[in-house]
């Protein structure tokens, strides 16, 4: 473990979480056995999670996409995301939710909570919350506390980058062609196909970003027989006028392979890696100064068959 990179490992029934606090409280690895599920930047960091370069060094994060340091993994952040009106989280990058240092609440052997800096722009501080249940059962809280002086409108968003050099295959569990927004593509394809289970899409074929208002989880299968799923997120007292960002979506992907040129549209980001966003979304209840509301995202890992 560097000094610059402190990391914290939970384990249970041969499933490894690592978290990284000071990468804006990251799952930076998740492991079935010997097979990491989670894509994580070799530009950056090492096969033991090891910075490949002095911190100082890293991209500094004070341009648009292009300086983002994305050392992969999973994140929560605020939605909608936008950089044109307040009403939008203006990252990644940023200070508090992808890049700040946040704090360690509470760890056990198979828990931990991690809590974000306070972020001016948004009055949001962010708690992550994840509970290892076993039998490749994951638990995960985001609390999201308005510390501003205004009634706030954010949704919960949890963002799960996966490597997919093996080319698997993205499932929309319980979705239909009818529900997906296209929310734009920038090179290549990625053409949908509905299933009796969901709606498919191929990875490796294309930069694009997909939406869908219905569902009850989005799942990544890899070439191995190993999946990674992510549930519907759930929320106690769930206030069902609140609508869900981008036109309603409760999940979304990002697809990208890697391409020879910076995309002038998504502030001159040039992806270079094979991977899928998982994206699960909750909805843009109003929050009042002070208040807090929490939504659960539950996870399965393991094999086909789980």
């Amino acid at each position: 473990m560097s000094v610059d990179l402190p990391l914290h490992t939970l384990r249970r029934d041969g499933l490894t979480a690592v978290f990284a606090p000071s990468l804006g409280g990251r799952l930076l690895s998740l492991r079935v056995d010997d097979e990491e599920v989670l894509w994580q930047n070799p530009e950056l960091l090492d096969a033991r999670f090891r910075p490949v370069l002095p911190l100082e060094e890293w991209p500094d994060g004070t341009g648009g996409m292009s300086t983002w340091a994305n050392t992969g993994g999973s994140k929560t952040w605020p939605a909608p995301q936008g950089w044109t009106t307040p009403d939008e989280w203006h990252g990644p990058p940023d200070g508090a939710f992808d890049s700040g240092r946040w704090e360690v609440l509470d760890e056990t052997a198979t828990m931990i909570s991690l809590r974000s800096p306070d972020d001016g722009a948004t009055g949001l501080r962010i708690v992550r919350e994840f509970i290892l249940e076993g039998a490749g059962r994951i638990t995960e809280r985001i609390t999201f506390e308005n510390r501003g002086a205004t009634t706030s409108r954010w949704a919960p968003w949890e963002v799960c980058q996966v490597r997919t050099d093996d080319g698997g295959t993205v499932l929309v569990e319980g979705a239909a062609l009818t529900d997906e927004v296209d929310l734009g593509t920038w090179e290549g394809s990625a053409p949908s196909v509905e299933q009796p289970r969901g709606v498919a899409l191929p990875v490796g074929e294309g930069v694009t970003k997909r939406g869908y208002r219905a569902g009850t989880a989005i799942t990544y299968r890899r070439a191995s027989g190993t999946v990674l799923r992510l549930h519907a997120a759930e929320e106690d007292g769930e206030d069902r006028s609140a609508v869900f960002p981008d036109g309603g979506c409760r999940f979304e992907l990002w697809a990208q392979r890697p391409v020879s040129a910076a995309i002038a549209d998504l502030e001159d980001l040039r992806p270079d890696a094979h991977l899928v966003e998982l994206e699960v979304l909750g909805r843009r209840t109003p929050l009042d100064p002070g208040d807090d509301r929490t939504v659960t995202v539950r996870w399965d890992v393991g094999h086909a068959a789980s």
